[in-house]
């Protein structure tokens, strides 16, 4: 298994800008915590590292 990385990630609805500027490198076999109050972008990180849906920018490996 290898890494999966965010680089300069960014999701925007119409205007609204969601995630600005993510990095992120999250290694195999660890179990990570995602906190934030309501309307922070964690259902949205997760959708996009998921391939629910797509993110304006950035890349993801």
């Amino acid at each position: 298994m290898t890494d999966l990385t965010t680089n300069h990630l960014i999701k925007q609805f119409g205007n609204r800008v969601v995630l600005d500027d993510i990095n992120l490198t999250l290694k195999p076999n660890t179990i990570y915590g995602l906190l934030g109050r309501n309307g922070a972008g964690k259902s949205t990180l997760l959708s996009i590292l998921a391939n629910q849906i797509t993110a304006t920018s950035g890349t993801i490996s």
